[in-house]
């Protein structure tokens, strides 16, 4: 049984233009910090510089396969195109932690030779400058993300704003150049950005990847879980084997419902139909339930406010609210009706 709801084109619409704009302001914060590089030769300004290259490649890629991820489901892609969020996160994680490693070869070398730096006050108030608008763009396009469950902006929003903390990073080595007059403060900067770099790319990475191989999301099963005991009839016993596919904005999910084993066909069709557009309706993404019906077992009793029950055994004692982890395990009453 299957009921499907998308809000495709609203979605769509937002992810795109906070991409749009996420493509953009990069390449003005790219030309800011090559113009305080050009000015003051500095190595940690130059590392700066490079991972807002990243950036602009980051966006450019998400802008591209949004127009892809939009396309709907077919018959070659019954779960639609959402996956490609996952791979263009992936990609950008990627050219992260490559970034990282290419900016601690050059803070390496340039720690060993040394360099000459120049007009460090204005360097200094430009970097600031590309921090703040990075702090503002890096927040709204996570923001975004979050609210439209896109993986790619989450991805490019992190990015971003870990952008900010290698600036921030480049000011104070900067600094302390700048009080001290030792140079090498400079080069040890741009290390400490590669650093952060590296591991903010593979935690990127390590997200999406398993995204694209449906790793049980914790904050998704709990969200499941809440739906559906706001929406729990007394005739829902149990719901057990729950699985969602991740597919960008979209999740389907497959569960098994445990309803009364007296009921006819003619009777939990219409109230698994039900049951499907309440959960799905009050589900915070979009997507589709296909529930498996079970029949109960007498092992359900105590926890069964079903009433009149022509089969019941024990009293109704309590009822079990749906967790996460309950979701995710076989029911404990499957090995049998007595």
């Amino acid at each position: 049984m299957r009921l499907e709801v998308q809000g495709g084109k609203d979605f769509m619409n937002r992810v795109r233009t906070a991409s749009l704009i996420a493509f953009g302001a990069s390449v003005v914060i790219l030309a800011i910090k090559f113009i305080a590089y050009s000015m003051t030769q500095s190595t940690a300004i130059l590392s700066d510089a490079l991972e807002s290259i990243i950036n602009v490649l980051a966006a450019g890629v998400t802008l591209i396969l949004m127009k892809y991820v939009a396309l709907p489901a077919d018959e070659n892609h019954p779960y639609g195109h959402g996956k490609l969020e996952y791979f263009s996160a992936a990609f950008e994680g990627g050219l992260i932690a490559f970034a990282g490693l290419v900016i601690a070869k050059e803070a390496i070398e340039a720690l060993y030779k040394g360099t000459a730096l120049h007009n460090l006050d204005q360097g200094l108030l430009i970097a600031g400058f590309a921090a703040l608008l990075n702090l503002a763009l890096g927040f709204y396009v996570r923001n975004v993300g979050r609210q439209e469950r896109s993986e790619a902006l989450v991805a490019s929003g992190e990015h971003i704003l870990s952008d900010v903390w290698s600036t921030a990073g480049t000011l104070i080595g900067l600094l302390l150049v700048r009080i001290s007059g030792i140079t090498a403060f400079d080069a040890i900067a741009a290390i400490a950005i590669a650093v952060n770099l590296s591991y903010s790319g593979y935690k990127i990475f390590r997200r999406s990847a398993a995204g694209l191989v449906d790793e049980i999301h914790p904050e998704t099963l709990d969200e499941l879980a809440k739906t559906f005991n706001h929406n729990r009839k007394p005739s829902v016993i149990d719901i057990h084997l729950a699985k969602v596919i991740r597919s960008g904005n979209f999740h389907h999910i497959d569960a098994h419902l445990v309803l009364p084993e007296f009921w006819s066909l003619n009777e939990a069709h219409p109230f698994v139909d039900l049951f499907e557009k309440l959960s799905i309706d009050d589900y915070a993404g979009d997507g589709e339930i296909n529930f498996h019906i079970d029949p109960c077992y007498r092992r359900f009793c105590s926890h069964c406010q079903v009433e009149p029950c022509p089969v019941r055994e024990r009293p109704f004692e309590d009822l079990r609210p749906f967790t996460s982890e309950g979701l995710m395990t076989k029911a404990k009453h499957d090995s049998g009706k007595q």
